[in-house]
């Protein structure tokens, strides 16, 4: 099993959740979250948007400013407390936030006013959703009365919901919005669940599903779907009664199933009063996402952007703690504060999605040039081209268009010149789009750091002039070709993974810098996973045809990897081989058999496995693997190089079974024999991921699996064996709760691993816990624990996983071992333990 369905409920991506209520804000006097002698806020319904907000009829200075045709934010939080942390806001933060979205000229929407494109928002302002996932009770808490119990009266001032109300008494036209993904915990505390609902109801927020156990959903059946989603309906009706319409769905881990049935059944299914039909589907933190108006729009994929200081220093140039008003580097949604019209420039008008205007709405395309200034002083698109913009031009430079190393010609209006690359603006333009078209021309790795550069270079505070030619900085003379870094086996690594969603972002350039300071020289990034998905653009035939690339990861990765080498970094492809959906599905001739129909064997009533045995198969898999390092990539990392381990294994048959390759594990040896005789001449290492469990040979795990140590050594560079102690199951060894016991379970791995390769030249560099998962006592010592025990059984470096790539805790305890003076047994443990540990030192009969 991949250290991704080993780390479960955890995520790869990037990519995560949303929801709805109907009712308008009530109008009250006496709005906000009043603050009483105890310092606790009251909870009171906020003011009407009626207090100076009204949507009215647009004038044509509205429209000077308008465009509904552009990006909107949507955020996404979840936990609040004292301390700034990947998934957690501090209220300090928060407020501050609020702050900095009011005087951006954003305004507060629902995700069911955006889904049903329905957005009454005043003019000249660009509307923003707030959404809140998995109702913690620091998003709506009430503090305790005398009786202990909570009492209504009292909100704790530093919660979310009394925070907003808070904000809303100061500034009563910052828009209502407010969206809560809820799971059945319903704000973990009982007695007060029906109160917190109904409130968030009529104060206009909304309430979304977020399902019923929070469970990965890739590999669910319809059935199970219809569970998930049933049930957490019924918990919002029983809250807001049947005629409550929860109208969209926060993802668990921004995760949809592989299926197609099971996948329209999340957007469409159950039946009566808790059948859902659900408007959007939220996914994790990525971008802004397109306007609802827009051809691009998916309802299905709803973007969004986590709510901490590294995105939005991508996504809005917004500094921490700041709350000044900034320029964003890509192109809002403006409102022409007439909900009957979509107003757009006539430049865009190919975007428009004729069919998603509404009964009574209609197109209102403008000339920018014959609109007048608008009167508003809210905040306008901040890179939209329009006349009149003061920003200083470089010179008119004539060149070529083409740069001599690229055989591609540049994108209409660029010309190339002395080494300058420069561009004529055109009506439309944004920097963002000028950005996308040029970046590969440059050695910019994401285009909203690109254009943050070309608004910096040229000076554009006031925006774009069409006619202006301005100049595109850091200009390439030719494409990156990265090649291979040689590294001897044994080459000691020490390293973490990354999903294809990270290493397409700016967010991965943090993390190797944070590795590299923690003494780190390797990363592994996603290049296929699980589903199939190909993280980067592909050009093998048989990729192609299934449309296994999806786009919006690795949008170059020859310059990825190039940039990883200058960072003196060893890059390993991760490719998953045979859990692979997309070809499972795609190719069902492909699949593993089952012994009793002849007919494609389903792993939980899901085809996702395909037969390790037929020469098809693997020239794809080797296919990647040889167009992988032919971009550069230092080493392949097999995953899921094995056979299922779950469902009825026992009636699984495969193309050879009766003809050479008679076990599983035959199977899997010759495939990777052959994958190393067909990479090595490359210089690029192999290697490979295995179960943990497979080094204590019981038998049964080998003939399930097909993984044999003493005859996979033989063939690889390295082995990396997952050892989380996590998923060791209880008295196993005859320990009652391995995940305490890390370094046992890491130490003995690694030695009975050692064994099994004696003679063969391979080596061990484990995959260690990086997640809490399953751990009483996770933290820095939990990971300096078992680096400790993995260097003292003499592995080969190292490899941290987290399908979050949140490592601010695994650097941590990659410092703690660094200083030394760690316990032999750092982790407590109960009395039951240490009784079953005294029986496990001694020999077996």
């Amino acid at each position: 099993m991949s250290p991704f369905n080993r780390s479960l409920p955890l995520v790869l991506a990037v990519a995560l959740t949303g929801c709805p209520a109907e009712q308008k804000p009530a109008s009250t006097a006496s709005a906000g979250a009043e603050t009483g002698a105890s310092g606790a806020a009251t909870a009171t319904a906020p003011a009407s948007a009626a207090a100076g907000t009204t949507s009215h009829v647009a004038s044509t200075s509205d429209y000077a400013n308008a465009n509904e045709l552009g990006l909107i934010p949507v955020m996404e939080y979840h936990r609040f407390g004292p301390k700034e942390e990947r998934w957690t806001r501090t209220p300090a933060n928060f407020r501050k936030d609020l702050e900095y979205y009011y005087n951006n000229g954003f305004y507060l929407v629902n995700a069911r006013d955006v889904a049903e494109r329905k957005l009454d928002v005043p003019a000249g302002r660009k509307p923003m959703v707030l959404t809140f996932d998995d109702a913690t009770d620091a998003q709506f808490r009430y503090m305790k009365g005398a009786d202990g119990k909570p009492d209504p009266a009292k909100v704790d001032p530093d919660c979310a919901v009394a925070m907003l109300d808070e904000f809303h008494k100061k500034h009563a036209d910052s828009g209502t919005g407010a969206t809560f993904y809820v799971l059945p915990s319903g704000f973990e505390q009982d007695g007060v669940i029906q109160q917190k609902f109904k409130y968030l109801d009529a104060t206009g927020r909304e309430i979304g599903n977020h399902t019923w156990s929070h469970d990965n959903m890739s590999t669910m059946s319809v059935e199970k779907v219809n569970l998930e989603i049933g049930k957490c309906q019924h918990f919002i009706h029983q809250q807001l009664g049947d005629q409550y319409e929860v109208k969209t769905l926060a993802l668990p881990f921004g995760i949809g199933p592989k299926a197609d049935a099971a996948f329209k059944a999340v957007s469409d299914g159950g039946t009566g009063a808790d059948a859902h039909h659900f408007k959007a589907l939220m996914l994790v933190g990525a971008n802004p996402n397109v306007s609802p108006f827009d051809k691009k729009y998916k309802p299905t994929a709803v973007a969004r952007i986590q709510a901490i200081d590294s995105e939005f220093k991508n996504w809005f140039n917004r500094k921490p703690g700041s709350t000044d008003k900034v320029k964003e580097p890509w192109v809002p949604y403006v409102s022409d504060g007439d909900p009957a019209k979509v107003t757009f420039p006539k430049a865009l008008a190919d975007k428009l999605n004729k069919d998603a205007l509404g009964a009574g709405v209609t197109a209102n395309p403008f000339d920018p040039k014959a609109a007048a200034p608008a009167a508003s002083a809210s905040p306008s698109p901040a890179t939209s081209a329009a006349p009149g913009a003061s920003a200083p031009a470089s010179p008119q430079v004539q060149g070529a268009d083409t740069i001599p190393g690229y055989t591609a010609k540049l994108p209409a209006g660029g010309s190339y010149a002395d080494g300058k690359l420069t561009y004529k603006i055109k009506s439309g333009d944004s920097t963002e789009d000028i950005a996308w078209k040029f970046i590969k021309f440059t050695d910019f790795y994401t285009y909203p750091s690109l254009a943050k550069a070309i608004r910096a270079d040229n000076h554009l505070e006031k925006g774009l002039t069409v006619g202006d030619v301005i100049s595109i900085p850091k200009a390439r003379t030719a494409p990156p070709k990265p090649t291979i870094v040689a590294r001897e086996k044994g080459f000691e690594a020490k390293g973490i993974y990354v999903t294809g969603t990270i290493a397409g972002s700016g967010e991965v350039w943090d993390l190797v810098k944070d590795l590299k300071a923690h003494g780190g020289n390797t990363v592994v990034f996603d290049a296929k996973d699980m589903n199939g998905v190909i993280t980067y653009k592909t050009q093998v035939p048989l990729a192609k045809e299934i449309k296994a690339y999806k786009g919006d990861m690795i949008q170059d990765l020859p310059k990825f990897i190039e940039r990883l080498h200058k960072e003196g970094i060893h890059a390993v492809a991760r490719v998953a081989q045979f859990h692979d959906t997309l070809l499972a599905q795609h190719k069902p001739q492909y699949a593993l058999l089952s012994k009793t129909s002849g007919r494609p064997w389903r792993e939980s009533g899901e085809l996702v496995w395909v037969d390790a045995s037929i020469p098809a198969v693997q020239d794809y898999q080797l296919a990647l693997a040889k167009e992988l390092i032919a971009n550069g990539v230092d080493e392949i990392q097999l995953d899921y190089v094995r056979f299922p381990a779950m469902g009825e294994t026992h009636d699984i048959t495969w193309s050879t079974a009766k003809t050479v390759h008679k076990e599983k594990k035959d199977v899997i040896t010759a495939y990777v024999k052959r994958a190393h005789e067909e990479i090595a001449p490359s210089k690029a290492l192999l290697s490979a991921d295995v179960y943990g469990v497979v080094a204590w040979d019981q038998g049964i795990d080998v003939r399930i699996t097909g993984q044999k140590l003493e005859e996979l050594g033989h063939h690889l560079d390295a082995i990396s064996p997952m050892l989380y102690p996590s998923h060791f199951y209880a008295d196993f060894d005859h320990f009652s709760y391995p995940p305490d016991h890390p370094q046992y379970f890491i130490g003995e791995g690694v030695r009975k691993t050692a064994k099994k390769l004696e003679g063969t030249n391979c080596s061990i560099r484990p995959w260690l816990q990086a997640f809490p998962y399953r751990i009483r006592n996770y933290g820095p010592q939990y990971v300096a624990v078992q680096l400790k025990a993995n260097a003292e059984a003499k592995a080969n470096g190292w490899l941290l996983w987290n399908a979050e790539n949140s490592y601010k805790t695994g650097f941590s305890g990659v410092t703690m071992f660094a200083k030394g003076g760690l316990p032999n047994e750092a982790m407590p443990k109960s009395a039951e333990d240490t009784k079953k540990d005294k029986v496990a030192t001694q020999p077996k009969k």
